[in-house]
């Protein structure tokens, strides 16, 4: 599958040690210049901040609500690329009173210049892939934060309705949220491009009509939403991978790997500061 770009939709780092004589004073400034959200939690993180400048947005979390009393706590973000560059003035600050910045998860998004009319997807893991309003799902909603989580939608649709643009061609987003087992530095997030290809299959529908009846129908009653994935027998589900395999794929694995530097590099150079490519040796 050709002419896939790859990108990160929206990332969340964790900076730790970050004493309260920082977060608060900060927390007062962005309420008052941005007339951020801040507000109380009595699960997870303590205190939330929800800053919006008009399409731009962060959400900053901090103090787990079950943390012992200390003077220092993590301090999470989570806000897409292109606000890492608008709010860098103050982001950057909370980097330069943290000991450590981790990446906790990002959800990356792969381009693909063809209809979603035209895609076929479908979890290897067991997950029940299922179209709602025209985009299909992973998870529930709830899950969103899960690793693994997909959504597979109409981008240039959505485009159109959210944001008034228009777009030439055709234009499908595959998103897929990255959670690495540990949290990675951002100074290495560059040593660790996801790997996708073993959670999903994503072929080009070509010459379906050469499918076996009952594939066929299965093919289409999944691609149109008419039927979730685990109304597919795995008897079935085996063999609809073996023939979407013999079509374009997108190979997830291949693209972030070639693509991974060019994603990743203003959310590691505004929220790390540098960039290693040095393999770090192992103990």
């Amino acid at each position: 599958m050709e002419g896939v770009k790859v990108s990160i939709d929206r990332i969340v780092v964790d900076f730790t040690n970050v004493y309260w004589t920082f977060f608060n004073p900060l927390r007062q400034r962005l309420c008052e210049y941005y007339n951020a959200s801040y507000y109380l939690k009595d699960k997870g993180f303590k205190y939330r901040v929800s800053v919006r400048e008009g399409k731009h947005w962060a959400y900053l979390s901090y103090q787990l609500f079950y943390a012992r009393p200390s003077k220092k706590h993590t301090l999470r973000l989570e806000c897409p690329p292109e606000s890492l560059v608008h709010f860098q003035s103050w982001i950057s600050m909370i980097g330069d009173n943290a000991t450590d910045i981790l990446h906790v998860r990002s959800e990356v998004a792969f381009d693909i210049p063809l209809p979603l009319s035209e895609l076929f997807v479908l979890s290897l893991t067991g997950r029940n892939m299922k179209k709602r309003k025209g985009t299909f799902y992973s998870n529930k909603r709830h899950q969103r934060q899960v690793a693994g989580y997909c959504r597979v939608y109409d981008k240039r649709l959505e485009l159109l309705q959210k944001r008034g643009l228009i777009i030439e061609g055709e234009l499908s987003r595959f998103e897929i949220v990255y959670k690495p087992d540990e949290k990675i530095p951002m100074s290495v997030l560059v040593q660790h491009p996801p790997l996708f290809n073993r959670l999903y299959l994503c072929a080009q529908a070509i010459s379906l009509e050469l499918l076996k009846p009952k594939l066929q129908q299965r093919v289409h009653g999944l691609m149109r939403g008419e039927l979730e994935q685990q109304e597919v027998t795995a008897y079935y589900r085996r063999k609809i991978v073996e023939q979407m395999r013999q079509r374009p794929t997108l190979d997830f694995d291949r693209l972030a790997e070639e693509q991974w530097v060019e994603a990743i590099t203003i959310p590691c150079a505004i929220l790390g500061g540098l960039i290693s490519k040095v393999p770090v040796p192992v103990a």
